[in-house]
């Protein structure tokens, strides 16, 4: 009697195993609903800003989360917020939208990247620069990493703080692409915000620039 109950235990069991494998394999969407994940950054450089200096935001949004938080930084540093924008936008449609993102970061991948409009003729002018984006499939959202790939290399000498939100995928994939495409710049501690967290987004923020030693004018 007992072997006989063994098996529909068993078979409930791998059931179950197997039903949350496929879960965790969900893809991630972007700026939109998810569970909180923020896996830290342990890539940061151990160095940052000292002091008021001369801050600029970049960001690139699509849902709005992303450049929400820019806004806020830039209001509350009172500094330049610059958007990077697509030279084709983002299609309305979520499902189209994400395909596209999947192209074109397999084009990336081949070193062929997406086209932007915008262009930032004085880097040399900022201290720190704040670059946020939203997080696409785990990676930097693709318009970031195409005026990183053009820019990237003159902020050598730059700190460079990334922020970011996501709908659960950590940070880490997109710091370590930011490394790749500004090598010489040093990297202050991330921040990741998700729909768990947008809501506190003006108190995460003051927290963060407070770690990261940067004071408003």
């Amino acid at each position: 009697m007992k072997r006989f109950l063994l098996f529909p235990f068993m078979f409930l069991l791998v059931f179950s195993v197997t039903a949350c494998d496929k879960d965790s394999d969900k893809t991630d969407d972007t700026e939109q609903n998810g569970n909180e994940n923020n896996d830290g950054d342990d890539n940061n450089d151990g160095e940052n800003p000292t002091g008021n200096g001369k801050y600029l935001v970049l960001f690139a949004s699509r849902s709005g989360n992303t450049e929400s938080m820019a806004e806020a930084i830039g209001k509350t540093l009172n500094c330049d917020v610059v958007e990077i924008v697509p030279t084709v936008a983002y299609d309305e449609d979520y499902n189209l939208m994400l395909a596209r993102a999947q192209r074109e970061q397999s084009a990336i991948s081949q070193g062929n990247y997406p086209a932007i409009n915008t262009t930032v003729e004085n880097l040399e002018d900022y201290d720190v620069v704040f670059i946020g984006y939203p997080i696409w499939y785990g990676h930097m959202a693709t318009p970031m990493q195409t005026f990183l790939h053009n820019q990237g290399s003159q902020l050598a000498g730059k700190h460079i703080a990334l922020f970011a939100s996501s709908g659960s995928s950590g940070i880490s994939t997109s710091v370590t692409e930011a490394r790749a495409l500004s090598p010489n710049a040093t990297f202050t501690e991330t921040l990741l915000l998700t729909s768990g967290s947008l809501g506190q987004m003006e108190s995460r923020i003051n927290a963060w620039l407070r770690q990261i030693n940067i004071l408003a004018e």
